[in-house]
């Protein structure tokens, strides 16, 4: 059984974390699993932790959102991201013999990854990218969800290219990550066995507060300036990945 204090930890990381994700769309488990990994847990378990509430937060947004999606392009790229995710299983298996430390410096290092490819693979939007840029960006997703649960930037990077407005790129986001759920949670009970369990129930219970930070979340990402709050979370986010990173050394 986890600690008060781990779990009072875990309730405050996946709040935060949630509310960021209904403001911009994204960003959920590029906070919270390197957030998680600090307090002490390992990669499955805070990969664990975290599946049930992305995929109540992102039925919550889905829902709120409905009227913007496009389900055949959710649905083209979702099957892309299946054909990668078994891969990604796979990698987590091996990162998981890692020691703690060398965890969170590959997880720090894929954040600024992130980051760099976000800040200068800009391209000028066009009405429709072409299928190979769409195999590789939802195929590489696919791969990141299964290895460190951070599919999201690859489809970031994809979405940003389309000449789409704010509402529809969260709510294709959204409805993205909610159908890809269902299909991590079953890879990863399959993987990793009943260990894994007792952290998919203490997910499930912190569901309440997920959707109480989506909701807050959503509105505030209705009224806030969205160039300043994507300053913050770039800033936010370089500071975390700096700190996982070099924290062996500090």
């Amino acid at each position: 059984m986890l600690d008060t204090s781990l779990l009072i930890t875990i309730g405050t990381i996946l709040f935060i974390c949630s509310t960021i994700q209904g403001a911009v769309g994204f960003a959920f488990n590029i906070f919270a699993i390197p957030l998680l990994i600090w307090s002490g847990l390992s990669l499955p378990v805070s990969i664990t932790i975290t599946s049930i509430p992305i995929f109540m937060q992102s039925l919550t947004s889905s829902y709120k959102l409905k009227e913007y999606i496009k389900w055949k392009e959710v649905a083209v790229g979702s099957i892309l991201r299946y054909l990668g995710l078994p891969l990604g299983i796979f990698l987590l298996t091996l990162i998981n013999g890692f020691n703690k430390d060398d965890i969170k410096q590959i997880v720090g290092i894929v954040i600024l990854l992130i980051i760099v490819l976000q800040s200068f693979l800009k391209t000028k939007p066009v009405d429709k990218v072409g299928f190979l840029w769409t195999f590789i960006a939802f195929f590489s997703s696919g791969i990141f969800l299964g290895m460190i649960s951070m599919g999201g930037p690859p489809v970031i990077l994809w979405v940003m290219a389309h000449k789409w407005d704010a509402l529809r790129i969260r709510a294709f986001l959204s409805a993205l990550f909610f159908i890809a759920s269902p299909f991590l949670l079953l890879l990863l009970y399959y993987t990793f066995g009943h260990e894994l369990l007792k952290y998919f129930i203490v997910g499930l219970s912190f569901t309440p507060i997920v959707v109480i930070g989506t909701l807050i979340g959503v509105k505030l990402g209705n009224y806030l300036n969205h160039i300043v709050l994507k300053k913050i979370i770039i800033f936010l986010l370089v500071a975390t990945s700096l700190v996982s990173i070099f924290s062996p050394y500090l």
